[in-house]
C-alpha cells in the first residue's frame, strides 16, 4: 500500500516535461547525426532509404509530367483530326449536293424529252385517225396509255384542248 501512496505523490507534470525534453534531445541528436553523416559522406541505411524514396518520388513526378505532355499532344492531334474530318465532310456534302442537283437537272431534262416524245406520238395518232373517225381497240388502248403517261409527266395544253376531244369521239372497230 505504501507503493500506491508514493505513486500518488509523484509530480506527473514534471515527469511529462522530463519525457518531453528527453524526446526533443533524442530528435536533436538524430538530426545532428544525420547532418554530420551527410557532411562526412557516410551513408546509413535510413539515409539510403530516404534517398531512394526521394529518387522514386522524382521519377514518378517526371513520369507524370511526360504523361501529361503526351496527353496534351494527343488532345491537339485529336482536335486537328476532328477539324480535318469536318472539312472533309463539308467538302463531301458539297459534292453530294452538286451531284443531287445535277441528277435533278438530268431527270427534269429527261422528263421534258420524254414529254416531247409522248406529245409527238399523240399528235401522230391524232393525225392518223381524225379524218377516218375510227380506230381499233389496240390502237385506242395504246393511245390512252400514252395519254395517261403524258398527263402524269405534267403534259397539258393543246393536247387536252384539241387532241383529246377528237380522240374521244372516234368510233372503235374490232
Amino acid at each position: 500500500m505504501n507503493e500506491i501512496i508514493e505513486l500518488t505523490k509523484i509530480d506527473f507534470v514534471a515527469v511529462f516535461i522530463s519525457v518531453f525534453i528527453i524526446l526533443i534531445g533524442i530528435k536533436a541528436i538524430v538530426s545532428l547525426s544525420e547532418w554530420l553523416c551527410s557532411k562526412l559522406g557516410l551513408e546509413t541505411k535510413w539515409l539510403r532509404q530516404k534517398r531512394k524514396e526521394h529518387s522514386l518520388l522524382i521519377k514518378t513526378s517526371e513520369g507524370l509530367s511526360r504523361l501529361q505532355e503526351r496527353h496534351e499532344e494527343s488532345v491537339k492531334q485529336s482536335i486537328q483530326h476532328d477539324e480535318m474530318l469536318k472539312l472533309d465532310i463539308s467538302s463531301l456534302t458539297e459534292t453530294v449536293n452538286r451531284i443531287v442537283k445535277m441528277l435533278n437537272d438530268m431527270q427534269e431534262k429527261d422528263n421534258d424529252t420524254k414529254l416531247k416524245e409522248l406529245k409527238g406520238s399523240l399528235i401522230r395518232y391524232y393525225n392518223k385517225y381524225k379524218d377516218t373517225g375510227t380506230w381499233s381497240t389496240l390502237e385506242k388502248d395504246a393511245f390512252w396509255d400514252l395519254f395517261d403517261d403524258y398527263e402524269k409527266r405534267g403534259g397539258d395544253g393543246y393536247i387536252h384542248s384539241i387532241v383529246e376531244p377528237v380522240m374521244r369521239e372516234l368510233k372503235e372497230t374490232e
